[in-house]
């Protein structure tokens, strides 16, 4: 559920009006246990050298060094517009300096890829609990020209994904990756840097069973998925989906436009978009619409191959395995408190079954995310990935970029700079190093499949789409969701 606040204040005789974004959905919490979370960001105030100040609090916060040795984490990031002439929402610039931007106990401020677009606080130390109203103070090095703002402060919950090996493709799934030189026993390949991949029938070479679909080598640039990197615990949703177009141009917001059907709900007109069901995974999202989102809170898009480590992590692969670690699952056919905040299947599954929302047998349309997760629920029965993030099989699509194509393999870890194109062609991510955001699609696939796709293209290491020629068409099931 998304809550929005606004208040006023008076700061050296001027008014700043602020507007903040708080999410109640659900996280994992440690290795073996999702448990639910309640993220709040307070209030905001601006002081007199130009530090944006709030609360932040969120329930079941982890931090461990046993097995998935990771932690939780918030994404934070802002938009400033100006009061007197209420025209377009700029992106808040922090300072880059990391003892500008602190936070109380026990939270501190992640430097990881610290660019001034956004910061990530997480838990400090090893450990587990509730976080309870602790400060973030955030220097801005924009605004500070005397005029009055108004002011939202976003949050995304992440899951970080530590460095190390992991095993791309599991020999059997639509056109699986495999090592080169396994031949016709397929045997997973073994990705144990972050240097470049080489296409080839020798030993460590990238290949698929089908050789129609392999991939030409891979440059060390490329995000394979060996080094560090944070994830959205949750697919995007329609509440921030609705959040993005309210602070776009009118001209930009249509490139997203209005649905109802297919258990998704957004409404109204600019600026003023609504939905009745702000916690439930975004539909009706394509390429350009995902790629934009991404662009406009820095964020940046996930790679194919960067799936399959979220979600294996370092096992090895299990034939046609879904992404909490085993081949068997269950179809979410029936739910309780449909459209609410607690909504959740009610389908009790066998023994070694996840549950996931998929078949278009049973819902046609996406769920809540994370549908599937309890206060005592483990990664089995929240469906959730070794890592802890959720819905990487079934509900929404995960659209992501190929290995196939050129344009999905010139991609590199550059995340966005919070803007968009603007008129007359505004609407658009405006990341040239990013695939197909206005032309052609060849450098986009989809994994994981959806409400709307079948078993065989649910399995973690499916290609069935290994590239997309219909990325711009907008299915009740398509979505996504970002790194950093």
């Amino acid at each position: 559920m998304f809550l929005f606040k606004e208040i006023s204040l008076n700061y050296t005789n001027m008014n700043f009006k602020f507007l903040t974004l708080s999410i109640i959905l659900l996280l994992f919490v440690q290795s073996n246990s999702i448990k639910a979370n309640n993220l709040q960001i307070g209030v905001p105030t601006v002081t007199t050298t130009n530090n944006l100040v709030f609360t932040i609090s969120w329930d079941n916060s982890w931090n461990t060094t046993s097995a998935p040795n990771n932690w939780d984490g918030v994404y934070l990031f802002a938009k400033y517009r100006n009061c007197a002439s209420s025209g377009a929402w700029e992106h808040v610039e922090f300072s880059t300096t990391p003892s500008n931007l602190t936070t109380g106990s026990p939270l501190e401020v992640d430097n990881y890829n610290l660019d001034g677009k956004g910061v990530i606080v997480k838990r400090e130390n090893t450990g587990s609990g509730n976080i309870t109203n602790v400060t973030v103070t955030l220097k801005m090095t924009a605004p500070n020209d005397g005029a009055s703002y108004d002011f939202k402060v976003f949050g995304i919950e992440m899951v970080y994904i530590p460095t190390g090996d992991f095993y791309l493709g599991d020999g059997v799934s639509y056109y699986s990756f495999k090592d080169g030189g396994s031949g016709s026993a397929n045997t997973p390949l073994h990705v144990t840097s972050d240097g470049a991949l080489t296409r080839g029938t020798g030993a460590g070479n990238i290949y698929s069973i089908s050789a129609g679909t392999v991939p030409t080598s891979l440059p060390a640039s490329f995000p394979v998925g060996y080094d560090s990197v944070y994830v959205m615990k949750y697919e995007i949703t329609e509440g921030q989906i609705v959040s993005f177009m309210n602070t776009l141009s009118s001209d930009q917001a249509t490139k997203i436009f209005t649905y109802n059907s297919n258990r998704i709900n957004r409404a109204g007109s600019w600026p003023n978009y609504t939905t009745l069901y702000p916690h439930r995974a975004a539909g009706y999202i394509n390429w350009q619409n995902l790629a934009a989102y991404l662009d406009w809170s820095a964020l940046r898009p996930m790679t194919e191959t960067e799936y399959e480590k979220i979600c294996r992590g370092p096992i090895y692969p299990v034939t046609n395995e879904h992404a909490w670690g085993t081949n068997l699952i269950e179809d979410v056919t029936a739910m309780t408190n449909d459209g609410t905040t607690t909504e959740r299947n009610t389908n009790v599954a066998a023994a070694g079954k996840g549950k996931a929302n998929y078949g278009a047998n049973g819902l046609k349309g996406p769920m809540r995310s994370g549908f599937a997760s309890t206060p005592t629920s483990n990664r089995l029965e929240a469906g959730a990935t070794y890592y802890g993030v959720m819905e990487m099989t079934g509900n929404a699509e995960e659209l992501c970029i190929n290995v196939y194509h050129v344009q999905g393999r010139n991609f590199t870890r550059s995340t966005g700079d919070g803007y968009l194109t603007t008129a007359p062609n505004g609407g658009y991510a405006n990341e040239t190093n990013w695939p197909s955001l206005t032309g052609s699609f060849l450098g986009v696939s989809s994994r994981g499949g959806s409400s709307g796709h079948a078993v065989a293209q649910v399995y973690l290491s499916s290609r069935y789409y290994y590239y997309m020629s219909n990325a711009a068409s907008k299915y009740y099931y398509r979505g996504g969701r970002g790194l950093r």
